[in-house]
């Protein structure tokens, strides 16, 4: 919930800086919904105090401190390893990593032709399939091997 609240926040406070106006009628919020799942009719308003005074920019960074001051050390840390996307200590097997990566190679052939990957795989295949890049891309996408595939083509 602490996570949520400061995506939010960090949204709400991008929303309110930003240069350019949010048009009155907006596409994502068809059916009654809005993108973060509210109801659009009696949606809290990010941009409001509830007294119907503005809220600042630099008042989000006021609500975020007051809200984190009130957490333990480890939530606090916690929230910050989310926030940072660092959080948890993974553990596997060698047989699940070696899973993983063939399964993130079987992406790679799916998604590879014509790209700037296939040409860095037929330069070097050592710098292209090297394991520890590949576990990076693996560890940074909570170990998705078709996100890790997606984004390991964009990166060539």
């Amino acid at each position: 919930l602490t996570s949520s609240l400061l995506i939010i926040i960090v949204v709400a406070k991008r929303i309110v800086t930003m240069s350019t106006p949010v048009p009155a009628t907006n596409p994502a919020s068809c059916c009654g919904f809005t993108p973060l799942g509210f109801p659009a009719q009696g949606m809290p308003s990010l941009s409001q105090h509830s007294d119907g005074r503005k809220i600042a920019a630099d008042d989000y960074e006021a609500i975020l401190n007051e809200g984190m001051k009130h957490l333990s050390f480890d939530e606090h840390q916690k929230e910050q390893e989310i926030l940072h996307g660092v959080a948890g200590d993974v553990v596997l097997s060698e047989n699940t990593i070696n899973a993983l990566l063939l399964s993130l190679k079987e992406q790679l052939d799916r998604l590879k032709k014509g790209s700037a990957y296939e040409i860095a795989e037929k330069r070097s295949q050592a710098y292209a399939g090297n394991r520890d890049l590949e576990m990076a891309f693996l560890r940074a996408n909570e170990f998705d091997p078709k996100v890790s595939a997606e984004k390991l083509i964009k990166f060539f």
